[in-house]
């Protein structure tokens, strides 16, 4: 029965309210923790998604440049071979501007070597056109490119820039001698060769946009095709510009290469990742709740089995009470009988007195008086026989141990008298008062005194005193001792001396000190006891004063 020794007897609500909100308190800080792990973990996976992308823009642009830089390289190169090669045909013609089959014959050269050329023109030093454009394919934009080209000394690799006709980017290049050129040749070229190089470059989720740096957000070409072919507005807006991640130059043109992420791209993936930590933050809640809820379940069952446990011991520690009232009742009608033999003999007199005429009131009222307080006496000693005896609820309150002492003793008084026991009260006036069930601490004394008593009768003590004393002690707790003068106990009986049905009287139960030192843990204290062969017993036990 394993009980009997530690009960918490702590109220039921009370207790399952302070561990329901130490549960909580745990499942928040668990949850706030997992929160913030969530949310740091979700703003790193979109941190580390932007700069990837960030990477992927400045990658994908730098090739886009490279590759079109290296594209207005070669075909400059191509051209200037090609110019080499012609030089003949190219003088005859500035001999000759008028010479349709010279003119025709160039075309058709270019158009070999060319195949995606658009338009061509060829000039002399000054920039004057040798052959008209018929098909006006090269217009006054073109034409002041070209002498822009021949005043700054041919020294460009390339001058590259787009046509509002037929769109189309130029590329032009020095022809006739090397160091005293006699003009210059001029291809124009469809932009199809642009737009494969950015769809090849652009990474998925977004665009590369060929921008005109001389005015801010007009497209030139993206991957879909040339200003001309695009579905949608020719110039960016301020939210598209603010979106543009990465963007540089195209070397010697009027062109810039930019990244433009999808509009939803990043804002997709801040969502899918904070959705994601919202979702598991919620599974953690509900893990949380769930956990919440079998503790809470299993808490009940335990205080049910706590509640059973000490109705148990409360039902024993009634037992222990009527078997103490039992081994006193001789003891109890000894004193009983006194004051209804006095209160017999105080009536017969009354009686005498009355039919005696003779007799003075005084005296009647007198005996009269006694008479009552006999049977006071002998109802205060039911009263508390009752008391002591009844089966209720554990009721704590604040209580004067002195007085719960005195009542104790009051129902040993008899057996004391009776067994030549000397009794020897040293009570404390000014303990503070201790918040406990009076009718189980007086148990305990009673267990206490009752024990003592029956120590030294059966031990044949000559010397029979007890001695009950109450103080505070330095720590604190209100301490209770008793000590008799008996045999005393071995070492042996005091290792075991609480334990359940251990007993050292051959007819006794082996409940009394178990229950005693059960009841006094459970109001907060510690009952103990010391005892020397031949020198008598002392237990003593604390209880810790109201308010602590």
């Amino acid at each position: 029965m394993p009980y009997l020794h530690n009960q918490c007897t702590m109220p039921t609500s009370r207790f399952d309210r302070r561990a329901t909100h130490n549960y909580l308190v745990y499942i928040l800080i668990a949850l706030l923790m997992v929160g913030t792990l969530l949310s740091w973990q979700a703003w790193t996976r979109t941190s580390n998604f932007r700069n990837f992308h960030q990477q992927l823009a400045i990658t994908s642009v730098t090739g886009a440049v490279d590759e079109l830089e290296l594209l207005f390289s070669e075909l400059q190169r191509s051209m200037r071979l090609f110019t080499d090669d012609q030089a003949a045909l190219l003088e005859n013609i500035a001999r000759d501007s008028g010479n349709d089959s010279a003119w025709e014959q160039l075309e058709d050269a270019v158009w070999k070597h060319f195949p995606e050329y658009f338009g061509l023109t060829l000039t002399d030093t000054a920039g004057n056109v040798l052959r008209p454009d018929s098909d006006n394919k090269v217009g006054k934009l073109c034409q002041q490119d070209i002498h822009t080209f021949i005043d700054q000394g041919y020294w460009q690799q390339g001058y590259v820039h787009p046509s509002p006709l037929a769109y189309h980017f130029d590329i032009m290049v020095p022809w006739g001698n090397v160091k005293q050129p006699h003009g210059v040749f001029f291809l124009s070229f469809h932009p199809r060769t642009l737009v494969r190089i950015l769809q090849q470059m652009q990474s998925p989720g977004h665009e590369l946009l060929l921008l005109r740096r001389d005015r801010t957000g007009l497209i030139e070409v993206t991957g879909e095709g040339s200003r001309n072919q695009l579905k949608r507005e020719t110039t960016l807006n301020p939210g598209e510009l603010a979106r543009i991640i990465y963007s540089l130059p195209v070397a010697d043109s009027r062109w810039e290469v930019a990244d433009l992420p999808l509009e939803k791209l990043f804002r997709t993936e801040a969502v899918h990742n904070w959705t994601s930590a919202a979702l598991m933050f919620s599974a953690f809640v509900i893990a949380g709740l769930l956990m919440l809820s079998q503790l809470r379940h299993k808490e009940q069952r335990r205080l049910q089995a706590e509640e059973q446990a000490l109705q148990h011991q409360n039902d024993l520690a009634h037992v222990d009470r009527l078997n103490i009232m039992g081994e006193m009742a001789s003891g109890l009608a000894h004193e009983l009988n006194q004051p209804l033999s006095a209160i017999s003999t105080y009536c017969q007199a009354g009686l005498r007195i009355i039919k005696t005429s003779g007799e003075k009131p005084e005296k009647l009222v007198h005996a009269l008086e006694q008479a009552a307080s006999q049977a006071l006496r002998a109802g205060k000693i039911i009263h508390r026989m009752r008391r002591f005896s009844s089966k209720g609820k554990v009721r704590r309150s604040q209580m004067d141990l002195n007085k719960v002492i005195r009542n104790a003793v009051s129902f040993v008084e008899p057996e004391l008298d009776k067994k030549g026991i000397t009794l020897q009260l040293e009570l404390t006036s000014d303990l503070p008062p201790v918040v406990a069930d009076s009718i189980q601490i007086e148990q305990v004394i009673l267990n206490l005194l009752h024990n003592a008593i029956e120590a030294m009768v059966a031990g044949n003590s000559t010397i029979r005193n007890l001695a009950v004393t109450s103080r505070q002690t330095d720590t604190g707790p209100v301490e209770i001792m008793v000590h008799d003068t008996g045999p005393g106990l071995d070492t042996a009986t005091v290792d075991r001396i609480f334990d359940t049905f251990f007993s050292t009287k051959e007819d006794g139960m082996g409940l009394g000190l178990a229950i005693s030192h059960s009841i006094v843990e459970a109001h907060g204290g510690q009952l103990h006891v010391d005892s020397v062969t031949g020198a008598g017993t002392t237990f003593y036990f604390t209880l810790p004063v109201s308010g602590t």
